[in-house]
């Protein structure tokens, strides 16, 4: 290998691995007008199905960064999802219409992680603001109290890349969590999985999806990707939990793949595409952050693929992360910023692993009885409004907030929610998505008072840069009355960060503008709780 080379100038930001997370990130940072260097040690983005499932949350992310639209146009979204046995019978159904008064065409996108990495790299590529370099492997990490280095091999040379801010998203065998020192705690869980994707080219292709057969050893599910293309899920309890994932090695059989076939679809040709096993895990770095390097994505946690939470948490990782980015090399605090992303992913990467570990308890691990009651309770909790939503939510990673970070006030019971998406009426009437109806960056919703009085009323400098958009008589209107709801009040004020996450929510302009400092992390705030 040659000497090192190493570049001039010092990269705002440098990011590890170019799987969706990674790819996210930069694609979020170029929203905001931030450049990366985004390094991946493969030639090119993954050809493979793996994680084909885009929640809502997810997709309102991709859409605040104008990319939802193409993936959508590319996948299979469902907006209402039967469940039926592989004898074609309707177990249960996820009717997501049930969520449109909070959020847009509300369903499950269906689309191959490949497919998906590809339209993400075509997205931050017509920006302009990232570099991709792929066949470049990170080697080495370094991190001072004002910039980062990471070392990595491209060809026969050595290269040497300081950026402002480093971010790991190169998975569960993380180079960066391993150069920072830092454990990947939990455990194997006594499940082993199967994914295998299949050709099915005749009248089965057009059976109804997502199916499910329930046997004695282990599930098996099968969902269509696209015409003629089928995912295969078998899942086996083990009865013991084997350290660590030495099940991935184990060759996957075409006669087990014809066996689950046949289960699932029916008898009949189904030629591999690709297939894969692997020990369900949960692990999860105890820190997200070290200095001015993150972990995000796998690299930072892993947990069982049941209800397909992982890849979605990972591009909500670099939700949270990419604004804060931003914010901070544009003068912000750059201590309060990061380590309000740690304190706050961690703690709902928490909820999410606790989320899928309670369904995998109940719908993979237990016997074969236990696992058909499991499902008759669904069934009858989905007949029951108040229990059938919050499932749909939770599902949707809609309920996923944050608590407490040095961002938050935890004494406000608003700080942290996912901003709700009601159909506003605009000032002349017509219909408009909240989310829509707000900028890019940080937002003030004034709501009750006229808008003419609404920015004087604040006394929010220009130089804040933060729009107000005024919800009462003279501008929009909430028919619904989502925002009165969310602030517990007919008139005051809610203030959303650029990651649509309230960062507080008063019915008193005291002290607003430091609050609203301290809350995006700038300097200048008033420094409370």
């Amino acid at each position: 290998m040659t000497a090192d080379s190493r570049e001039p100038h010092t990269v705002p930001v440098a990011i590890i691995g170019a799987g969706p997370v990674g790819l996210s990130l930069a694609l979020g940072l170029a929203r905001h007008g931030v450049r990366s260097v985004l390094l991946e040690r493969q030639r090119t983005t993954s050809e493979r199905s793996k994680a084909p499932a885009l929640h809502l949350r997810t997709r309102e992310i991709l859409r605040q960064w104008g990319v939802e639209h193409t993936l959508r146009e590319a996948g299979t979204l469902l907006e209402r999802m039967p469940v039926y046995t592989a004898a074609g019978r309707r177990l249960l159904e996820f009717d997501f219409t049930r969520l449109s008064g909070e959020a847009q065409r509300p369903g499950i996108l269906f689309l191959e992680q490949g497919r998906t990495e590809q339209l993400l790299l075509e997205a931050l590529r017509a920006t302009g603001y990232c570099d991709v370099r792929f066949g470049a492997e990170a080697t080495g990490v370094e991190h001072g109290p004002r910039h980062t280095a990471v070392t990595y091999s491209q060809g026969a040379t050595e290269h040497v890349l300081r950026a402002g801010f480093l971010v790991g998203c190169d998975g569960a065998r993380s180079t960066v969590r391993s150069a920072l020192g830092l454990p990947f705690d939990g455990a194997a869980l006594p499940v082993r999985a199967t994914l295998a994707d299949v050709r099915v080219t005749d009248e089965r292709d057009a059976l109804p999806w997502p199916r499910n057969h329930n046997g004695a050893r282990g599930i098996t599910g099968a969902q269509r990707l696209a015409p003629g293309h089928w995912r295969l899920v078998r899942v086996e309890p083990t009865g013991r939990a084997p350290g660590g994932p030495a099940a991935r090695d184990e060759e996957v059989t075409a006669q087990e793949v014809d066996a689950w076939v046949g289960e699932v679809l029916g008898p009949g040709p189904a030629p591999v595409i690709w297939a894969s096993r692997f020990q369900f895990q949960r692990r999860s770095s105890p820190r997200f952050r070290v200095g001015r390097v993150m972990l995000a994505g796998d690299a930072a946690h892993v947990f069982p693929p049941v209800m397909g939470q992982g890849m979605n948490a990972g591009v909500q990782d670099a939700h949270n992360l990419a604004w804060k980015l931003d914010a901070a090399l544009d003068g912000g605090d750059v201590e309060a910023l990061l380590a309000s992303y740690d304190e706050e992913r961690r703690h709902a990467v928490g909820t999410v692993s606790r989320y899928v570990e309670r369904r995998a308890r109940l719908g993979v691990q237990a016997p074969r009885a236990v696992r058909s009651a499991a499902m008759a309770v669904m069934r009858t909790a989905m007949a029951v409004p108040a229990l059938r939503d919050r499932g749909l939510r939770g599902l949707a990673m809609l309920d996923r907030g944050y608590r407490a970070s040095p961002l938050l006030d935890p004494a406000d019971r608003a700080a942290g929610v996912r901003l709700p998406d009601p159909e506003l009426r605009d000032p002349q009437g017509g219909p408009v998505r909240l989310h829509d109806a707000l900028p890019a960056g940080a937002a003030l919703l004034r709501l009750g008072t006229r808008q003419s009085a609404a920015a004087r009323t604040v006394g929010l400098p220009e130089s804040e840069g933060v729009r107000v958009l005024h919800v009462g008589p003279g501008g929009h209107s909430d028919p619904a009355g989502a925002l009165r709801t969310l602030l517990g009040a007919a008139e005051g004020w809610i203030l959303v960060r650029p990651d649509r996450h309230v960062a507080w929510a008063r019915t008193s302009s005291q002290g607003l503008v430091p609050s609203l400092r301290r809350a995006l992390g700038r300097p200048g705030g008033d420094g409370s709780r």
